[in-house]
């Protein structure tokens, strides 16, 4: 099996002391996992665009990302029985308005999700380069 590289990018926002994510489930695996919103960098397009573009598709909300704040992480992401080698440009971004849009992305995508920021770890345990981003960006407020 090949592995495929992908470069993308994430957000963490924060909203009354709430994490912004959502629920996937693997479509070959059937494991459920968070993730933060996110994804591919389309061409002609900035990895702040992107990652501004992404968050709308998958949880219906409009962010401002804050494009000093960022951390870059290399890992590989096993999805869909496929290996993925992704360099991710994570972000600090926060909410334009609360008012969510309707969300209607892959059938893999089961929900947005509000997670409590005082349990946020347990909810990522499954990647540590993860991990590693949202606990430097949080730093920034």
């Amino acid at each position: 099996m090949s592995v495929i590289s992908r470069v993308r990018t994430s957000v963490v926002v924060t909203h009354n002391d709430q994490l912004l994510c959502f629920l996937a489930k693997d479509p070959h695996s059937g494991v459920e996992y968070h993730f933060l919103p996110g994804g591919k960098i389309e061409s002609g397009e900035t990895a702040p665009e992107a990652a501004e573009r992404e968050t709308l598709e998958e949880t219906g909300f409009q962010v401002s990302v804050w494009s000093e704040k960022n951390v870059d992480k290399e890992y590989l992401f096993h999805w869909n029985n496929q290996d993925y080698d992704c360099l991710t440009i994570f972000y600090r971004a926060k909410l334009k308005s609360p008012l969510q849009k309707t969300v209607q992305d892959a059938d893999y995508h089961l929900g947005v999700k509000w997670i409590p920021l005082e349990d946020w770890q347990s909810y990522f345990n499954y990647n540590t380069e993860i991990r590693e981003a949202i606990e430097s960006l949080l730093a920034f407020e």
